[in-house]
């Protein structure tokens, strides 16, 4: 946690920092997340997630949480996955809620060899890039 300086519009902002130094706005003024960019600078290695909070007049408090990104196939559909991998190897892929087939390889690539039994979410960001969790089950 830490603070910057801004007199941009709102209360909060929050943004994606990319490895390649691109800022991903998520909601809120950009204006406050260029600060809140630079505060973070040497806090945490990228990409991360990062929340900017008014605190009072111009003052932000900035946290942020490293995430992992992965890339999948363009035309892969939805806003929200959730894959899950059984012990017996049982597949099930929901894009938005609905359960379907389509994507299912790109996924369990973007898992790897983590766990044999995993839930994997994943989170557009922007195109291509999506945010990505994978939990043991």
């Amino acid at each position: 946690m830490t603070t910057a300086r801004s007199d941009a519009p709102g209360e909060e902002a929050v943004f994606v920092l990319l490895d390649d130094g691109r800022l991903l706005p998520l909601h809120g003024a950009r204006e406050a997340m260029e600060p809140a960019a630079r505060a973070l600078e040497g806090e945490l290695d990228t990409p991360y997630r990062a929340l900017a909070v008014r605190r009072e007049g111009d003052t932000w408090a900035v946290g942020a949480v490293a995430i992992e990104v992965a890339e999948l196939p363009a035309d892969t559909e939805g806003e929200e996955l959730m894959l899950t991998v059984t012990q017996e190897g049982e597949l099930a892929l929901e894009v938005d809620g609905r359960p379907t087939l389509e994507g299912i390889e790109a996924l369990e690539r973007a898992a790897g060899d983590r766990q044999d039994a995993y839930v994997l979410r994943a989170t557009r960001l922007d195109g291509r890039l999506w945010e990505m969790g994978v939990d043991p089950l």
